[in-house]
């Protein structure tokens, strides 16, 4: 039963990583704050093999599917709908320290599909979704450690052919979000780490052959904190920060002017702070920081334009 745990533990951080996505990479690589007292992470590998230790795993898993379609003489209308769940968890006990450990999540899928010969539309909508969590705990007879992580995400997507006007229209929605925590317990010193994101994507394209025009419109926004504090007996440390970024971008054509115009705009707001605190001495420190930036840029069959604007506020305390 050697290194059962530590393969437990690889496996919840493998998903708890799938889950939460690029919004929380940040996060997870902040798990070196756990070797703050004398590498508790290394310490996770507790049991040795022996006839005084119990295991027991326990998976759980469910599915199910639904298809429908609907004809006429000139229209075709179908649904798809998908669904899957599923647990797993593990619990060891030894003679001194126990761990356990689990991990649930479920994901859907729906398409629905509409053909109409009359109008000559067609017109498909595709939703998809995703979430779980994962976690650990860990107790022995000096320190312990929890961990936990959770995450949804989802996306959808909306594409409308229209051939009597000679138009496509597709819009594309995302979004992802999670957490991540881990708390540190020991005789003299205790450690907590909490951090949790978000991030969502939107685009927008319309192509009209008939005025031979092209629209895209893409926003995005990331949004984030990290929050981290640890206590001894003679101190406490917290740190604190947070980010929080939008991007928008703005693409038009139109081929019977012969003209274009792109505009590219972004902004940021960054909070960073820590304090120390000790029996006679107290420190502190915070730094924010914003940031925008625009450029657009104009073309036409005779003339075209360029244009930058960036703006740049801090403030140290």
């Amino acid at each position: 039963m050697k290194n059962v745990f530590r393969t437990l533990t690889i496996t919840g951080g493998l998903a708890a990583s799938l889950l939460i996505g690029a919004g929380t990479t940040s996060a997870a690589e902040n798990d070196s704050l756990l070797n703050l007292n004398d590498g508790l992470v290394e310490n996770l590998n507790i049991f040795d093999s022996s006839d005084e230790n119990n295991l027991v795993i326990d998976s759980q898993n469910n599915s199910s599917s639904d298809v429908n379609a609907e004809t006429t003489n000139d229209s075709l209308d179908t649904t798809v709908d998908g669904a899957t769940e599923g647990s797993v968890g593990a619990v060891v006990e030894g003679e001194d320290e126990s761990a356990a450990v689990n991990a649930d999540g479920n994901a859907g899928v729906m398409n629905e599909t509409v053909i109409d010969e009359e109008s000559d539309t067609v017109s498909s909508t595709t939703e998809a979704t995703t979430e779980g969590s994962v976690g650990a705990v860990v107790e022995g007879e000096d320190e312990s450690v929890a961990a936990n992580a959770g995450g949804n995400a989802g996306v959808m997507n909306e594409t409308v052919i229209d051939e009597e006007n000679d138009t496509v229209s597709s819009t594309t929605e995302a979004a992802t979000e999670g957490s991540v925590g881990a708390i540190v317990e020991g005789e003299d010193e205790s450690a907590a780490v909490n951090a949790d994101g978000n991030a969502g994507l939107i685009n927008e394209t319309v192509v009209n052959e008939e005025t031979n025009s092209t629209t895209s419109t893409t926003e995005g926004n990331v949004g984030g904190n990290l929050n981290a504090i640890l206590e001894s007996d003679d101190s406490t440390s917290i740190l604190g920060a947070d980010n929080n970024t939008t991007i928008t971008n703005v693409i038009e054509s139109n081929g019977e002017n012969d003209s274009s115009s792109f505009a590219l705009g972004t902004e940021s707001l960054t909070n960073l702070g820590l304090s120390s605190e000790e029996a006679d001495n107290e420190e502190s420190a915070k730094v924010m920081a914003a940031v925008s930036a625009l450029i657009e840029a104009q073309s036409t069959e005779n003339s075209s334009r360029l244009g930058t604007e960036v703006d740049v506020a801090s403030m140290v305390g």
